[in-house]
């Protein structure tokens, strides 16, 4: 399974334009995580377009949003500390992946994500 990298993220950037609802999220007085938080958001809210409109196709999109938000809310962790509600957000999308491929969940690489993006916070 192929996780979407960030160039590849900023090349669809550039190719679809999107426009992100940024109402229920929150602010993010650091520009790297920012940016992350948008890789994210725009995984989630664009799907059909990227899958439409690139090589990527529906569970790429999936793995992808699930592991830039865990980059996201490991980096937090780090620069601002521990927040509980991100946790259970990592545990959401973990449920959304169970329903969205009716259960056929890759563990293996949830794992493996995890592993590679763990820090110390």
């Amino acid at each position: 399974m192929k996780i979407i990298n960030r160039k590849e993220l900023e090349n669809l950037f550039e190719t679809l334009h999107p426009k992100l609802d940024l109402s229920n999220i929150i602010t993010v007085e650091d520009e790297e995580l920012s940016q992350v938080l948008h890789y994210f958001l725009f995984l989630k809210q664009f799907i059909q377009d990227i899958v439409a409109n690139s090589p990527f196709n529906y569970c790429e999109v999936l793995y992808s949003r699930y592991y830039w938000f865990v980059y996201f809310k490991n980096n937090y962790f780090v620069k601002f500390g521990y927040d509980g509600g991100m946790v259970q957000q990592a545990f959401m999308l973990i449920e959304d992946l169970t329903h969205e491929l009716d259960g056929e969940v890759d563990w293996e690489l949830l794992e493996k994500i995890n592993n590679e993006l763990k820090t110390d916070y």
